[in-house]
């Protein structure tokens, strides 16, 4: 009986420790997204009005600049793009004759 006592403590205070970390992961995700979003609008709202893009257009920015702006890592500010909703990557439908391909974002309410 004393064992099965230590093994239920044992396993509760594991399944504790899993749930914190899982908590603290997502209210860091949370906290990241709106960083992200917010550098991202704020970077390029007054670009909102644009209807058409150029090889240029500024509503596109590159994910090192987001890392920049944001004091995240460019692999943590690729992760947070990919994943919210109002933000999506360029991609090859958006690009111009004769431009590559580059890793960028944009707000979706802005370019689509």
């Amino acid at each position: 009986m004393e064992l099965l006592k230590l093994i239920l403590v044992g396993a509760s205070g594991g399944l504790i420790v899993k749930v914190v970390e899982w908590l603290k992961e997502k209210l860091t995700e949370r906290k990241d997204k709106k960083r992200v979003y917010d550098w991202l609008y704020e970077r390029t709202k007054q670009y909102k009005g644009l209807t058409v893009g150029s090889p240029n257009d500024p509503r596109w920015i590159s994910t090192i600049e987001i890392s920049t702006g944001t004091n995240l890592t460019p692999e943590r500010v690729r992760n947070i793009c990919i994943i919210h909703k109002k933000i999506r990557p360029k991609m090859n439908k958006d690009l111009w004759s004769g431009e590559s391909l580059e890793e960028k974002w944009g707000i979706r309410e802005f370019i689509d």
